[in-house]
Parts: structure tokens; sequence; C-alpha cells
């Protein structure tokens, strides 16, 4: 959760191909990020978000307003889930921080996406 109202949450999904990782901004769908490794992946997206919100950081409605945008393409399969990326008020990239988005339904369901992103982000596991 952001500590603070100064914060900004965006969702991402993440997919796991062959030879990468690929990040989709759901609420900025022009936004990507790959890396060969999860952690690469989640740097770069760090990295593009920073770039494309700090033309707007004096203008936070601006950038309060992607938080809010309709979340595209929020379904997911055997090789993909859900994070957030939180956002510090100053944007600094070096102080983002993503989290798994694990469902509540059921203490099952939860589990079984927790096993799932493991095995996903583990660089040992092959595709």
């Amino acid at each position: 959760m952001p500590t603070s109202k100064h914060e900004y949450a965006f969702p991402i999904k993440v997919i796991k191909h062959a030879q990468h990782f690929n990040i989709k901004f759901l609420t900025i769908p022009k936004l990507t990020a790959s890396g060969e490794i999860y952690a690469e992946a989640e740097y770069y997206a760090y990295r593009v978000l920073a770039d494309h919100l700090l033309p707007l950081k004096a203008h936070p409605e601006k950038i309060q307003a992607l938080t809010n945008q309709t979340m595209t393409d929020k379904t997911t399969d055997s090789h993909s889930f859900l994070c957030l990326i939180f956002v510090p008020a100053n944007l600094d990239p070096h102080k983002m921080q993503a989290q798994f988005i694990i469902p509540r339904d059921s203490a099952a369901h939860a589990h079984a996406e927790l096993n799932k992103i493991t095995h996903l982000i583990d660089e040992k596991t092959p595709f």
C-alpha cells in the first residue's frame, strides 16, 4: 500500500517468454519494459515509468489521472501475473517498489498464484 497520499500506484502485467520477461503498464498501454530475468525487467520498468512521469512532475494531478485509467489486459495465464508499482512523489526510480497482486477469493487460489509467480521468476526454472 502507498505510505502516503502523495504516492502513486501503477498496475502492470508481467509476461514470461522463452528468453525474456515483458512488462506491460496496464493504465499506460504505450509503455513497456523487458529484461532477460525478472529483476532486470522490473528495473527497466522503473526507469521507463520514471522517464514517462518526470515531464509531469509539476502536475501531480496528471500523474494521478494516469493511475485512474481503466486497466487493459488484466487477465493472466500460466506465464503471466499482475503487480503494482508504487511510485514516490519525487518519482525517483530507485525508490519505486513492485508488489505482487495476490487473489483474496480463497487461500487455495492465493497459494496457487504465489507458487506460479515463484516458479516464473525463479532464474533456475526453465520456460
